[in-house]
């Protein structure tokens, strides 16, 4: 696979951007991809409250799609694109890129092989550093704050982890000088297990994912090669037995091999998924129903945050 054709709007990003890939031609409108006979997919993204726009456009001209986070901004606008995909039998994917990471396929392989046994709690964390944003970003109805741009990631990664659905959410959202600055979110989830975050935006980076079981938990700090930690219901945090244990883990050069050492290093796996699914043999993951569930939730949690009231979810 190779980048082709770029097309944005900003021509001092999309020549910084064409400096870095190389594609055999650029645009100043999407319309000139879409198109265009000789590609075979369009990557969306742009901002959120144009992806709907753009993907629906490429979707209609025959081209797979690869749409980045959150999906869409609204639940209409998930169900024209997942309808529209469905019809004209393309490969269609949301860029859920946490799903990649080599600790979190760990984690849903033990969980699914009911190693932690029945799920009891979910707790998670994603913060990061933005000290200016694009004039999109500063408002949740054009896709920005946390909830759109860091929740959505991690209830796209408990549904996943657990095999379950959110029901109902309960969150708090702070604004300063942009909206949503900050936020927390409480969840019950289908099989009656609770789920809890914490996002930020404007502090020090974290993602943080720890999954507790009846049988045992595990933790995922996905910004750490040796982020990967399992437990047994009695076992202490931190014991000597733990960090023994820990240790043990961090020595195999199988360990080191397959973790994540930085932010961001993930990115590209959503892509090679991408590249290598056939729409006639095996279904896109993650789907395009994927990001129209995990909006769902993020926007019963905005709902909440607004009116101080619990709201339901994707369930």
């Amino acid at each position: 696979m190779r980048i082709a054709a770029l097309a944005d709007t900003d021509a001092g990003a999309l020549r910084r951007v064409a400096d870095r890939v190389g594609p055999d031609r650029t645009a100043a409108d999407y319309r000139e991809l879409v198109d265009d006979p000789t590609l075979d997919a369009i990557a969306v993204c742009v901002p959120a409250q144009a992806h709907a726009e753009v993907a629906l456009a490429a979707i209609g001209a025959g081209k797979h799609v690869f749409v980045e986070k959150p999906l869409a901004l609204s639940l209409p606008d998930c169900d024209r694109m997942v309808d529209a995909a469905a019809r004209a039998g393309v490969c269609a994917m949301v860029g859920f890129n946490s799903r990649r990471h080599a600790q979190a396929q760990r984690a849903r392989d033990a969980i699914r092989r009911g190693e932690l046994g029945a799920i009891d709690v979910v707790q998670s964390r994603l913060t990061s550093f933005h000290a200016t944003v694009p004039a999109w970003h500063e408002r949740r109805a054009t896709g920005g704050g946390v909830l759109m741009e860091l929740a959505i990631h991690h209830v796209d990664l408990w549904r996943w982890l657990t095999g379950d659905e959110v029901d109902e959410v309960f969150a708090y959202a702070r604004t300063g000088e942009r909206e949503d600055e900050s936020a927390v979110i409480v969840a019950r989830m289908g099989r009656g297990a609770l789920a809890t975050a914490a996002f930020a935006e404007r502090t020090s980076r974290t993602d943080d994912v720890a999954v507790f079981g009846n049988g045992g938990s595990v933790a995922l700090s996905l910004y750490r090669f040796d982020g990967y930690e399992t437990a047994s219901p009695d076992a202490v945090a931190g014991d000597g037995r733990a960090r023994v244990r820990a240790a043990l883990r961090f020595a195999p050069s199988a360990a080191v091999r397959d973790a994540q050492a930085a932010p961001g290093e993930d990115l590209p796996r959503p892509v090679a998924a991408f590249r290598r699914r056939d729409p006639r043999r095996d279904a896109p993951e993650p789907t395009l129903d994927d990001g129209r569930r995990a909006l769902a939730v993020v926007l019963a949690a905005a709902e909440s945050a607004t009116t101080g009231q619990r709201a339901r979810g994707a369930g």
